[in-house]
């Protein structure tokens, strides 16, 4: 006995209310045309979205003919049900990406179990090669994402920590918000190496040190994941996916103080040196000294900008008188912009900063007492 051929889709003329959109799904889906109308009513309610759904099937599926007979599916109907199913799929892969960076890919396992379970059932129209599309969709990108180790911690709130002691310190994470590292009250050793580790998410991650003792930072950037740097290299942002941890006030290399120090210009200070194990998932590490009196989330960038003094200006053309009041305007201004250098240049540097080594006083020689 020959299988029924599938109703075809089109608008229908009889029943109809408007364009016999409802009607036409509702004979090819075999469900009651009331349950449709609804779901569109429900959609219209979402941003219209259940109006320019009808509207586009309006437009793409053909009417039926006036004697009853329904046409044959146009080949714009077959190019519109094709790429409703690429969108379809694009969607399921997106949320199970999303799922999985935010910790729960158990969802999109469980949800890609029922869906298989459904189509074993019997409980979907899916034929088993056909369910393995949307199941691919969801399962395939979620498991590159978790073998890469890619993982953001879903909480968004801005979190402050300030750790009494440096024993207290151990591993911090952060995910949408912030995350600040008060030390500015912890007590640390006279010297000897602190560590903490530092996995950052998609946001800034500060980590505000003393400004009145000298403690040295050691940065030990991990690689990030694979997935995550290859995504950013497609994106044309490599820097994304690896961003330069920013250390302030501290030594450019161990080589070059050891070096001013045995050349006499410099001392280097005395301090515990920091050991911060950083990873990030794309969001930056700042570390610098605050006064105790500056709130590192409000005045994040502490002290200001570096200043450049502004160039004498250009008096060609102006008479004396102009002349002289240009060049006095820029005198003043010179001399607020050469403080303000000078400050924020001492401030960027550092408790850590080293210290010049005082020239010894040439000794002065006896005066000879004059015979009488």
């Amino acid at each position: 006995m020959d299988e029924a051929l599938p109703t075809p889709l089109v608008r229908h003329r009889r029943g109809r209310w408007l364009g016999g959109v409802c009607s036409g799904l509702a004979a090819r889906w075999t469900v009651p045309v009331a349950r449709v109308r609804l779901g569109f009513a429900v959609a219209g309610l979402m941003f219209g979205l259940g109006v320019m759904v009808y509207i586009a099937a309006w437009l793409i599926l053909p009417g039926e003919s006036e004697d009853g007979v329904t046409p044959g599916q146009r080949g714009i109907v077959l190019l519109a049900q094709a790429g409703g199913a690429l969108i379809a799929l694009a969607t399921l892969a997106g949320l199970g990406t999303a799922a999985t960076i935010f910790g729960f890919g158990w969802v999109i396992v469980a949800l890609a179990g029922a869906i298989l379970v459904g189509v074993l059932a019997g409980w979907s129209r899916l034929g088993p090669a056909w369910a393995l599309l949307p199941i691919g969709a969801l399962v395939l990108p979620s498991a590159a994402l978790a073998i890469g180790g890619v993982e953001v911690d879903p909480s968004a709130d801005s979190v402050t920590v300030e750790p009494r002691t440096s024993a207290e310190l151990g591993t911090y994470k952060s995910g949408l918000g912030l995350l600040t590292l008060d030390l500015r009250r912890t007590t640390f050793p006279a010297s000897g190496r602190v560590e903490m580790r530092v996995e950052a998410g998609l946001r800034r991650t500060l980590v505000a040190l003393p400004h009145d003792r000298c403690v040295h930072v050691e940065v030990q950037q991990r690689n990030p994941p694979l997935a995550l740097r290859a995504g950013a290299v497609l994106l044309g942002e490599g820097n994304l996916a690896s961003p330069t941890p920013i250390v302030f006030g501290q030594y450019g290399a161990r080589s070059d103080l050891e070096a001013a120090h045995r050349n006499g210009r410099a001392t280097p200070r005395v301090g515990p040196t920091l050991v911060i194990d950083y990873s990030t998932m794309g969001g930056e590490l700042i570390v610098r000294d605050y006064p105790n009196s500056v709130s590192p989330r409000s005045y994040p960038d502490w002290p200001g900008y570096e200043v450049y003094p502004e160039e004498r200006p250009d008096t060609t053309g102006l008479s004396d008188e102009g002349a002289r009041r240009v060049i006095d305007e820029w005198t003043s201004r010179r001399t607020e912009q050469v403080a303000d250098q000078a400050r924020i240049e001492r401030l960027m540097s550092g408790p850590c900063a080293e210290a010049p080594v005082a020239e010894p006083r040439a000794k002065r020689k006896p005066k000879k007492r004059k015979s009488r």
